[in-house]
């Protein structure tokens, strides 16, 4: 339950950062791998440090992002926003797989 409640709080910590005026436009692949790799934003997994939290983390980030995409570019048609949340989904498998490679050498 405080997972649940610190996960919101992060979600909503980012939400308040974002500039709702701007929107219309796609996600960076290469930025959107960096981000979560860097950790932006902050998610309650970033305290495990094991493999299997780091994943939780980027997970729990990508799904951040993703909503945040989503809800700033409501006004977009469907078509934009399944372009945009693709990017962010190769953007969560590509730091995924670097996450993964970084910790089996």
């Amino acid at each position: 339950m405080k997972q649940q409640k610190d996960y919101l709080q992060a979600y909503h910590e980012f939400k308040e950062s974002v500039d709702f005026t701007k929107g219309g436009f796609l996600p960076d692949l290469d930025n959107m791998v960096w981000y979560l790799l860097a950790g932006v934003p902050p998610v309650p997994g970033d305290e495990d440090h094991s493999e299997k939290g780091q994943v939780i983390a980027l997970d729990q980030r990508l799904n951040i992002l993703k909503a945040i995409f989503v809800e700033l570019n409501k006004n977009m048609t469907d078509d934009f926003l399944d372009q945009g949340l693709k990017i962010y989904d190769q953007a969560g498998k590509s730091a995924k797989a670097m996450l993964l490679e970084s910790s089996d050498g």
